[in-house]
């Protein structure tokens, strides 16, 4: 690159120059007949333009142009308008006009075969005689190159067509105006070149294959959306999921309790820098889109009754969900915590801010967990004891438990008034199922988890909508999913406890009364066994759960994926609804409990993005 301003510059285009002032006399003895000769034939002044130089006028806000173009085979040397016009002043002595014209006039002397202006809405061409005359510049126009000296007469001036929205090369652009320019052009269909162009050809191969990147690009994204579409339907070996969105959406899908879904979308792009490694351009922010369930892409409609419709990327945490869908808490850096309540009766994306929620203190650090009505609880420590803190807006804290060196984890909403969590005594490492009350908040109910047999890492513990019973996964060699059955509903035991045999209630100054129930009173039914289990849910009608599964029988080609399967909430009937090589989670029943709404993790072909596909399933055959 030749740095505009340096003296080696001057230096080299001195040089360049040298030819013109070489006698005097030699000149004037000639001067009769090369004015005659330039009434015959137009053509450039000083040295021979080659169509290999390019001077590049940027505006002064980007530097490096003529550095790429010099790696693509041409010689190349790049200043603002007013340094090459203030260059040319000084380099041609004689020179009688300005502006653009003047920066004309010094790539003609100088050999330059064209000048290329960036953002050449901004420049003024009236003084120019171009051929067809001056154009108006669409607003993608980011390169106008000119055709200098020898070439001109009438200047030929050439732009970039509309940018590829794949390839995301800046550079190209200044190619592609390069190389409408015919001189250039040519060389894109090298049957009977001369020898010369031949050899520009084999000079500018690089700067060619850049321009065939762009065709590359498009193919590729292509491909890269036919192979997401056919994983995510195609590549089905069991029940065929449909797809939630379009295949360039990242989406998140919850149902609501009108059977409508709420989708969290972000929107994307296939882009390429190079045409083989597939990269993503992600949208600023997520849109919140309801449709029924079933509804093609094109049927939902923004939710602007919550967050307005858009939750910007980088302020926001999350959603957190009631059971029922008729809650959630929304989580914002700047704005903190919002709980939020959905009103069915009312037709639409109906949400109304139920106020602000105060964050955890110190020690509450479980993640949060809404029920219904709009309460939110988390576990946590407090002075060593562990505690459930529940909060709504407008009302104090509420801590249930506060249960000496106990450690609570799995915390999961009974009803609007009742949760569950399992206990670990850390002094012994023995494992409880306890029950809490907020209205009975001087009251802990807890069982040993052995009533399930082998119970010591019971996890995943959910209720079973409108019956006395909770689903609770086992934990070792092989997962097992049991069905925990209460002979008594939750509410009597409250009221009066049905003490273990031998067992006395624990009583603590200015703490809950911890009761041991009788074990009797529960039964464990096995549902389901496999190698792993998780993500548990329930339908709203209590009759089956969803949950995922990895390993063992599930689907033996391919055992480190993760699929949907359901099991009656009453017996073992498990059936795996997806056999995929993906990776599904997330399992939600829709409202009226037919469909299962799931999560799908996509590697994108081609690259090292995953992003999330909300798909679903018909819950029965």
């Amino acid at each position: 690159m030749t740095e505009f301003g340096s003296s080696t510059d001057l230096e080299t285009l001195r040089r360049s120059g040298r030819g013109k002032f070489i006698v005097l006399g030699v000149l004037i003895a000639g001067a009769l007949g090369a004015a005659g000769y330039s009434f015959l034939k137009k053509g450039g002044t000083g040295n021979p333009e080659e169509a290999g130089k390019v001077l590049v006028v940027t505006r002064g806000t980007h530097v490096g142009y003529s550095v790429v173009l010099e790696r693509v085979g041409f010689e190349a040397a790049e200043g603002s308008f007013e340094a090459w016009v203030n260059k040319a002043k000084d380099e041609v002595p004689d020179l009688k006009v300005d502006g653009t014209e003047a920066i004309m006039a010094l790539a003609d002397r100088f050999g330059w075969g064209f000048v290329v202006f960036e953002q050449p809405g901004e420049v003024d061409f009236s003084k120019l005689d171009l051929e067809g005359g001056v154009p108006s510049f669409p607003e993608h126009v980011r390169w106008a190159a000119v055709s200098a000296g020898d070439f001109a007469f009438p200047h030929h001036l050439t732009v970039n067509p509309e940018p590829s929205k794949v390839l995301k090369d800046g550079t190209v652009s200044l190619l592609q105006a390069l190389f409408e320019q015919e001189q250039l052009a040519a060389l894109r269909e090298p049957d009977a070149l001369p020898v010369a162009q031949l050899q520009l050809r084999d000079k500018l191969r690089e700067a060619l294959r850049k321009l065939d990147d762009v065709p590359e690009a498009e193919r590729m994204a292509n491909k890269v959306v036919d192979d997401i579409r056919e994983m995510l339907t195609e590549g089905e070996r069991g029940a065929m999921p449909s797809l939630i969105g379009e295949p360039l959406e990242s989406v998140v899908a919850h149902p609501l309790p009108d059977n409508t879904l709420l989708s969290t979308s972000r929107a994307f792009e296939i882009v390429t820098r190079d045409a083989v490694r597939a990269d993503l351009d992600l949208a600023p922010e997520e849109s919140l889109l309801a449709g029924a369930v079933g509804a093609e892409p094109g049927q939902r409609t923004p939710c602007s009754a919550l967050l307005g419709g858009t939750a910007h990327v980088g302020d926001w945490r999350g959603f957190w969900w009631s059971p029922d869908g008729a809650a959630l808490l929304s989580g914002s850096h700047e704005h903190g915590d919002t709980l939020w309540r959905f009103d069915a009766t009312t037709p639409g994306c109906s949400w109304t801010a139920l106020g602000a929620v105060a964050p955890a203190r110190a020690g509450i650090e479980g993640d949060p967990h809404v029920n219904g009505k709009g309460m939110v609880a988390r576990t946590g420590s407090l002075g060593g004891l562990g505690v459930i803190s529940v909060v709504a807006p407008g009302e104090p804290e509420q801590l249930l438990g506060m249960l000496e060196s106990t450690s609570l984890s799995d915390l999961r909403w009974i009803d609007d008034d009742r949760l569950v969590a399992i206990g670990t005594y850390e002094l012994d490492g023995s494992r409880w199922l306890m029950f809490f009350s907020r209205s009975e908040s001087l009251k802990v109910l807890v069982v040993s988890t052995s009533v399930v047999e082998g119970a010591m890492s019971l996890r995943d513990v959910v209720a079973v909508p409108g019956e006395p019973a909770l689903l609770a996964v086992l934990g070792g060699a092989e997962d097992r999913l049991f069905r925990v059955s209460m002979s008594r509903p939750l509410a009597g035991m409250f009221a009066e406890p049905p003490l273990a045999p031998e067992k006395t209630p624990i009583v603590a100054d200015a703490r809950p009364t911890v009761y041991e129930l009788d074990p009797t009173l529960f039964s464990a039914t096995l549902l389901a066994s496999t190698a792993q289990i998780t993500d548990v849910v329930v339908s709203p009608d209590g009759h089956h759960a969803a949950f995922v599964v990895r390993g063992g029988d599930t689907d033996p080609d391919h055992d480190d994926d993760a699929e949907i399967a359901v099991v009656d909430t009453n017996r073992a009937s498990m059936r795996v609804l997806t056999r995929n090589e993906l990776r599904d989670s997330s399992p939600l029943f829709t409202a009226d409990g037919k469909h299962v709404v799931f999560e799908t993790r996509v590697e994108l072909p081609r690259s090292k993005w995953v992003v999330a596909a909300a798909r679903m399933v018909a819950a029965e055959p």
